[in-house]
């Protein structure tokens, strides 16, 4: 097993937060004279169909130490929901969805977590909302064309399933930006205060440990009895909106100026919150066997898959029952954070961590949607460090052996999906100066 305490590695300099978050383009821009992140963002929103500047775009928005007018927001959310953007169809665009996607989220979510609360109009969130119902139809269109050339070519069909999730959280947001009540801010609040309380946090003040046993999980169930919709919300979405809160706060606390508690200690703490979650969704498959739910998340597929195509339609169709989500989005969505926390973090313990929350989650994976995102975490780790992660490979094998023969082979495709999609990914980090990994995946392609 890797040391990963005693590891040299985990003894790098502290990056910045301004070396996390810049690029060679956002560099290029500085030079040009665009300082501001609102100036940097009108120029590269110039250039929505080049990943080079959408990846520059969710660096400028995920770093939560810049701040965005609200005009910039909103004018952004527009350009975002414009479908003709993708009015052809191909791998690379499927590629290019997902990392649209990814931005388009990221806007939203500054707009949830706006100190100076942001409301959308009525029509704009309905405008927006048609245009996820074509951003989706778009998707599946893709995909039907790509498996009928996959198909002539005798290539094996598998699916970019951070698209699914991404349009499924994309629907899920913007209808809860519908509800008048005001549970997110409430939400919100009441979770800080928690964190404030566990940590006995001060604006003034570094952070210490609370003697008090008590923890954000502990009160899960309260939160939710407490809060009402005026519509019906997936039943993840309330869990997967508490961790984006606790992950939001984290990262303001270690991010900030005042630094209230270091980045190790944010990592740890966030870790711990996204492993209890998912012993949870372990838990809750406990007795059933690799793979169990792979025919209901086939048939739930299609009909989410129908579902996100007619979201505009979302308040003229509503009927009161709570809308169609992916089976186990949750889990997939906390494996998305795990990867996130890794492209941001340079600790060999927390890569460490997240291997852990890895394998065990490909090791229970009740369905192709979690093997995929499991395979997607551990082959970025694998390429931060092949030698101390050098038992990714065993651990692939080893999961082989333990499916049946049909399985396997899905597998085994599904693998080297993956890991195709991982080398096209690295290629846009490459062109933006983002790239920390060494590209050894492409060794290792195929068996």
């Amino acid at each position: 097993m890797a040391n990963f305490k005693n590891s040299s590695s985990n003894q790098a300099t502290e990056p910045s937060t301004e070396d996390i978050y810049k690029n060679q383009l956002l560099i290029k821009l500085e030079s040009e004279g665009f300082i501001t992140p609102d100036e940097k963002v009108r120029e590269l929103v110039k250039e929505l169909t080049e990943p080079k500047f959408l990846y520059a775009l969710k660096l400028l928005f995920e770093n939560l130490q810049n701040k965005f007018s609200s005009q910039i927001l909103i004018n952004s959310l527009k350009s975002l929901a414009n479908p003709t953007l993708f009015d052809f169809y191909s791998e690379e665009n499927v590629m290019r969805l997902e990392l649209h996607l990814r931005v388009w989220i990221a806007v939203l979510e500054r707009i949830q977590f706006s100190n100076s609360p942001i409301v959308l109009s009525k029509d704009l969130l309905d405008k927006v909302c048609n245009s996820l119902a074509k951003f989706a139809e778009i998707y599946y269109k893709a995909i039907q064309i790509i498996e009928r050339s996959n198909f002539n070519q005798q290539r094996n069909k598998s699916y970019n399933y951070n698209i699914d999730f991404l349009l499924i959280y994309l629907r899920d947001t913007l209808h809860s930006l519908y509800d008048d009540k005001p549970w997110f801010q409430d939400l919100l609040r009441r979770i800080k205060d928690l964190l404030n309380s566990i940590f006995n946090i001060t604006t003034s003040s570094k952070t210490t440990i609370s003697n008090e046993n008590c923890s954000v999980l502990s009160m899960i169930t309260q939160l939710h009895n407490d809060l009402s919709f005026k519509y019906s919300v997936p039943s993840y979405y309330i869990d997967w909106r508490i961790m984006l809160i606790i992950q939001h706060n984290l990262f303001i606390w270690s991010e900030d100026s005042e630094k209230v508690i270091n980045k190790k200690f944010g990592e740890m703490i966030l870790i711990e919150h996204i492993w209890s979650f998912l012993e949870r969704e372990w838990t809750n498959i406990a007795d059933k066997s690799v793979l169990d739910s792979q025919i209901k998340f086939d048939i739930v597929s299609d009909k989410v898959a129908r579902a996100l195509k007619n979201t505009g339609s979302f308040l003229n169709d509503f009927t009161g029952n709570e809308p169609l989500a992916l089976p186990h989005t949750l889990w997939f969505g906390l494996l998305d954070l795990v990867q996130n926390l890794i492209q941001k973090s340079t600790r060999m313990v927390t890569y460490g961590l997240c291997y852990y929350m890895a394998i065990e989650s490909l090791n229970k994976a009740p369905s192709e949607f979690i093997q995929f995102k499991a395979i997607e975490i551990l082959l970025y780790l694998q390429n931060i460090d092949n030698q101390m992660f050098s038992m990714i490979e065993d651990d692939f094998n080893q999961y082989i052996q333990k499916l049946n023969k049909t399985n396997s082979v899905k597998f085994q495709n599904l693998l080297i999906f993956v890991k195709e999609k991982y080398l096209e990914d690295y290629k846009v980090l490459i062109d933006t100066g983002k790239g920390k990994e060494k590209v050894l995946v492409q060794k290792n392609l195929y068996f």
